[in-house]
């Protein structure tokens, strides 16, 4: 069954890939801030909206982000998507080294909430990881 796009904007395009069962988070382009918050928080909506436990999301064009957007995403933003049944999260990084050690970093931190987080290096991995989640 092919993607179904549930929003598309310049910034982000969140979908429901039924074949691997998860919703997929694409930022097309680095923000930070209140957009950055913004576009999470309607993708908190599709997952209260479509009842999936599995997340992909793809910062592949991200360097890094801000620390406190670090810091929001969490304390604030992951117990929400957990709460609204997210079990599993897979994160494509981009090829920086910066982006790769920032996700580490953030992987470490998050190991004490109930979910599974993990990083991949290609959309490919992320999906094959999540199809076997």
């Amino acid at each position: 069954m092919p993607r179904q796009v549930a929003v598309d904007t310049e910034t982000y395009t969140i979908e429901i890939d039924e074949d691997i069962d998860a919703i997929l988070h694409t930022w097309n382009e680095f923000v930070a801030g209140q957009e950055f918050r913004d576009g999470c928080h309607e993708l908190l909506d599709v997952i209260e909206r479509n009842d999936k436990s599995k997340l992909l999301v793809d910062t592949s064009g991200f360097q890094a982000h801000d620390d406190a957007d670090k810091e929001w995403l969490e304390d604030e933003w992951i117990p929400q998507s957990i709460e609204a049944g997210i079990d599993y999260s897979v994160s494509v990084t981009g090829d920086s080294v910066i982006s790769e050690m920032e996700m580490e970093e953030f992987v470490d931190q998050t190991q004490h909430l109930d979910y599974t987080f993990v990083m991949a290096g290609s959309l490919d991995e992320a999906r094959e990881w999540l199809d076997e989640q």
